[in-house]
Formats: C-alpha cells, structure tokens, sequence
C-alpha cells in the first residue's frame, strides 16, 4: 500500500511537470528509477514476485520507449515512466494502467478535434492520462 501511494504521488508530481512543461527533469526520472529498482528488488525477495512478471510487465514501457526511438510522438520519459511503474505496481496494474492511459489519451484528443480546439498534430502530455490509468487500475485491482 506504501509503495501504491508512493507511486502515485510521484506520478502526480511528474503529471503536473508533463503538463505544464511537456517535459519530465532527467533528476526526478533519476530518482524514480532507484525507487522502482529497489521496490522491485522488495517484491522479488519478499512477495513472490518473478523475473518472469517483472519482464513481462515492461513490454508497455519498451513500446513507448521503441516509438521514442523512430520519432512516433512519445517520448523517452514516457517510456521511462511507465518501465518505472512496472517495477513499482507490478504486471496486472501496469496493463491496466497502460490500456487505461490510451483509451482516456485517445478520448481527450478526440474531444480537442470535434470541439476544435486542436488539430492531429497537437502534442498531449502522456503522463497526466498515465496517473489517470493508474488510480483506474488500483481501483480495478485494490490496493496492495
């Protein structure tokens, strides 16, 4: 539960630095990283976990970081973020998130061209819908 609302108010800091800036510090992103490292090495050791999971649930993570590779209008940090929500809410949540984050991400740019408040190459912010994704996925998942 610490690790869940750990996360969650760090992806709330870096949500709001994402929409004002559309750009996440490489300092938070830094100290994020160790958090994830040693929450994974937590669950590991402690509850379970497999290396199996922990791979598995990174697949979200590396498609936004291969987009950020060949330019499809994600960013490294995103992908970043999302490796770093893997090691902290594990497999189920980080699907759930990620399935979650497109769908309210699609929604709200969907909304910005009917209402026509932006055109297709206007540029989101990914992490806000990515918080949004994860209080979804804890509430679909209960808090652990």
């Amino acid at each position: 539960m610490i690790i869940a609302l750990g996360t969650m108010i760090y992806l709330g800091i870096l949500a709001v630095m994402d929409a004002r800036k559309r750009e996440l510090p490489t300092w938070l992103l830094l100290g994020g990283s160790v958090a994830a490292i040693l929450a994974a090495i937590w669950f590991l050791v402690n509850e379970g976990v497999t290396w199996e999971g922990l791979m598995l649930g990174a697949v979200p993570g590396g498609i936004l970081l291969a987009l950020a590779g060949i330019g499809g209008g994600a960013g490294a940090g995103d992908g970043i973020v999302l490796l770093q929500v893997n090691l902290l809410l594990l497999l189920d949540k980080v699907v759930i998130a990620f399935a979650l984050s497109l769908m309210l991400m699609g929604i709200f740019a969907a909304s910005l061209l009917l209402l026509k408040k932006g055109a297709k190459d206007t540029r989101l912010p990914y992490v806000p819908f990515l918080w949004l994704g994860c209080l979804g996925a804890l509430c679909i998942c209960g808090i652990t």
